[in-house]
């Protein structure tokens, strides 16, 4: 199988794709399921639409016009469907990809079958950064959890607009070290939590900084299984079903649909052992 990675290598030189038109072909030897065209079903935007969500990425803050210009014309966009490989660990890094559209898994898996999982990239989020400035393989394994759009740009090329836009090597620099914490962040979840509900309720508390804050609570989009939320923390999906249920039933945490709402943080934060009673 060939990876976006190397797709995106071998069309360095592709014109980018500044509308959304219609094509029926997959461009060039993308893998089964990319394809050169920009458009995805549910989108009525051009990729580059100057209200577009991924321009508020970390990346982009403070970027000139004449960047941004730049940035577009060296853009190759590209779709996939869900649940695509877009690289993998050990594989070189041949390019930096960075989303527009969708949401993609970042996961770690070892030789016995365990998967530990990183997080979600978001619209805006750069993903194998810390590989391509580097220049070693690919630590993580990224996979397309819903339709996604990206660019994907060959590392010389990344490396070139980086020397002629200082903001562009600041921002990177700064996103890199925000990986860094992310990473010691779900370091502190796994080995210095005591108990898998402690490890659980831990975990709430740090999605819930990013949630959002209503009369009713911290409300949290959760699109993950309980599997996939176990993957984060070192929990069987089992252990992590009855946990909730237990929140649930002492009203720590309310479920609707894929929303979790945590009407009262303080109290979370107790069970955690985060803050004194």
């Amino acid at each position: 199988m060939e990876y976006l990675g190397e797709r995106a290598s071998n069309d360095a030189q592709a014109p980018s794709f500044g509308a959304d038109l219609p094509c029926q072909r997959t461009a060039g030897n993308s893998a089964p399921g990319l394809t050169a065209t920009p458009i995805l079903p549910h989108s009525a935007l051009r990729w580059n639409d100057p209200g577009a969500e991924w321009r508020s990425g970390e990346f982009f803050k403070s970027l000139s016009p004449k960047a941004m210009s730049e940035f577009e014309s060296l853009a190759t966009p590209f779709c996939c469907q869900g649940n695509k490989v877009l690289f993998t660990e050990e594989q070189q890094p041949l390019s930096v990809f960075f989303l527009l559209e969708g949401r993609v898994k970042l996961t770690m898996n070892s030789s016995e079958g365990k998967r530990l999982m990183l997080g979600i990239a978001m619209p805006g989020e750069i993903l194998g950064l810390a590989a391509v400035v580097t220049g070693c393989p690919y630590e993580i394994t990224a996979v397309s959890q819903f339709p996604c759009r990206i660019i994907g740009l060959p590392r010389k090329i990344f490396f070139d607009f980086l020397l002629c836009h200082p903001v562009a090597w600041e921002n990177s620099a700064r996103l890199l070290c925000l990986e860094y914490k992310r990473g010691c962040e779900q370091l502190r979840l796994l080995g210095l939590s005591l108990t898998a509900s402690i490890k659980l309720a831990r975990l709430l508390l740090l999605w819930s900084t990013e949630g959002q804050r209503t009369g009713l609570g911290a409300r949290i989009h959760c699109s993950l299984t309980h599997e996939e939320i176990g993957e984060y923390i070192g929990l069987s999906r089992e252990t992590v079903t009855r946990n909730l249920k237990d929140f649930k039933n002492h009203e720590l945490v309310v479920q609707r649909g894929s929303t979790l709402v945590i009407s009262s943080l303080r109290a979370l934060e107790i069970y955690a052992g985060q803050v004194a009673c």
